[in-house]
């Protein structure tokens, strides 16, 4: 295949990918919360559910994925206020980004799991693994 021909391909790809976003945040307009005071806003529901991290990847870039650390403030924060705002957090279980660059650089994922009264990141060995309820919370700068 010849360097002009991958060009116009990667080209088409990154369209189709800006594409697909556009047209998921459209569709998901209204579950997306305001978090002005962090500056960011983030999805009240999972996204991609039943992929693999890998899949997902493909779909977003990873720092549009809400991590560990910010799940737990929120989560936190959702609590202390008797989940008016953050009860979306109160039971779910998410992929995140994993924190461990040792378990990372071998292709291990990392999971954000909750329940009512216990939060956890767990760590699994392969990056196939998915399940019907597993996803991701996205995240976005405010404008």
């Amino acid at each position: 295949m010849s360097d002009k021909l991958q060009k116009q391909i990667e080209k088409k790809e990154k369209e189709l990918k800006g594409l697909k976003t556009k047209l998921r945040e459209e569709s998901e307009k209204d579950s997306w919360l305001k978090v002005p005071e962090r500056g960011i806003k983030i999805t009240t529901k999972l996204q991609f559910k039943g992929k693999t991290y890998s899949e997902i990847l493909k779909e977003v870039d990873e720092s549009e994925i809400a991590d560990y650390k910010l799940l737990q403030e929120l989560r936190n924060e959702g609590y202390k206020s008797n989940w008016k705002k953050y009860g979306f957090l109160k039971d779910t279980w998410a992929f995140v980004p994993n924190p461990d660059e040792v378990s990372k650089a071998n292709g291990y994922v990392a999971g954000f799991i909750v329940g009512s009264d216990y939060a956890d990141l767990d760590c699994v060995r392969y990056s196939g693994y998915s399940g019907s309820s597993l996803g991701v919370f996205l995240i976005k700068k405010l404008k």
